[in-house]
């Protein structure tokens, strides 16, 4: 999210922070070796996803922002060094997140001018974005499968782009991933395999999926998700309900957003961090992402300041200590849970 709870903007990314920010993803070891890579696009390492893709372990996102606000981020991000773009079908034009349809469409219309003003190539971008899930936003239960492909088609139209390189399903419905949704669950996975076939999409992924929800995908068809962008900050331990172990032997990256927690100030300016941070003369914030990059995991940041965006991406000529890691995952605030959606 950033949707991701059911208030009006916990959606892919929950509220990022005061400081306007956000993360998602992380590295695997998987069937097929999802490795870390050793190319670069942009300021960013990348990551080998399970069908072969590279996707750069370092994103601008855009939840909450407006159309305008969106372009002005975008445009910042990939002056910055930023690849890899967030996007989704419900950051509607106007800030909110919601159906987008009822807000004057999504704030992707600003990303594409973004996209337009820029010298940066398609090809050297890796950009995501999202559909709603059966019942949802537009995808209905009873047609679920061509809404959804409806849906992947409206956001690839927003962006201006003939494809996007990571699709994810935005949450799972209503309810989890229980009897009730499973069937339709898959019946929605199935199709979008179709949007791969039709090269509108590099890769699928999910968002906010717990393990019950890959238990019911298993076996819909041969596609592993190659991604699950989740909630992931200091506070919620170094594997928040084994949900990481578990995508890590499926082969799929996790991605982390709201990486500074929720309508918080902690992991920012707060002690644990800064503390951290005096000794490598960095930030807070820095720290706080510097963790989530060193458990594997990629990051997804959310700034309109250029200065905060290439901080962000200054992640990676430093280490934390095993001792400064050991304390950082030992805390127990901000809390958090990986899905708003659903639990084991």
């Amino acid at each position: 999210m950033r949707p991701r709870r059911p208030r009006l903007q916990n959606s892919s990314l929950h509220l990022r922070s005061i400081r306007d920010r956000t993360p998602r993803l992380r590295f695997p070891a998987l069937r097929m070796l999802a490795s870390l890579a050793l190319a670069t696009l942009g300021a960013s390492p990348t990551i080998t996803l399970n069908n072969g893709v590279i996707m750069p372990t370092v994103a601008a996102g855009t939840w909450q922002y407006t159309s305008d606000v969106a372009e002005l981020s975008v445009s910042a991000a990939l002056s910055a060094g930023f690849r890899h773009i967030d996007a989704a079908h419900d950051y509607c034009a106007d800030g909110k997140t919601s159906d987008c349809s009822l807000h004057g469409g999504s704030n992707q219309q600003g990303i594409r001018k973004a996209l337009a003003g820029s010298s940066v190539k398609r090809a050297d971008l890796f950009i995501t974005t999202k559909i709603p899930p059966c019942g949802a936003q537009g995808v209905s239960r009873d047609s679920c499968a061509s809404d959804s492909i409806s849906a992947a088609q409206k956001n690839l139209d927003e962006l201006g782009v003939d494809y996007v390189d990571l699709l994810l399903i935005h949450f799972p419905p209503a309810g989890g991933c229980g009897p009730a949704n499973c069937a339709l669950l898959r019946e929605q996975w199935k199709a979008l395999a179709g949007v791969i076939a039709a090269n509108k999409t590099r890769a699928l992924g999910v968002s906010n999926f717990c393990i019950s929800c890959f238990k019911c995908l298993e076996g819909a068809n041969a596609l592993v998700p190659a991604v699950n962008q989740v909630q992931y900050h200091i506070g919620m331990g170094p594997d928040p309900e084994g949900l990481f172990s578990y995508t890590k032997s499926k082969g799929i990256v996790s991605q982390a957003y709201s990486p500074l927690g929720d309508n918080t100030k902690e992991l920012i300016s707060g002690e644990l961090v800064t503390s951290i941070g005096r000794a490598h003369n960095k930030s807070g914030v820095q720290v706080a992402l510097k963790w989530i990059a060193q458990h594997g995991v990629a990051v997804t940041t959310k700034s309109s300041s250029a200065q905060h965006l290439k901080e962000d991406l200054d992640l990676f000529g430093w280490d934390l200590s095993d001792d400064e890691m050991t304390k950082a995952d030992a805390a127990t605030t901000p809390s958090g849970t990986p899905s708003f959606m659903c639990i084991a």
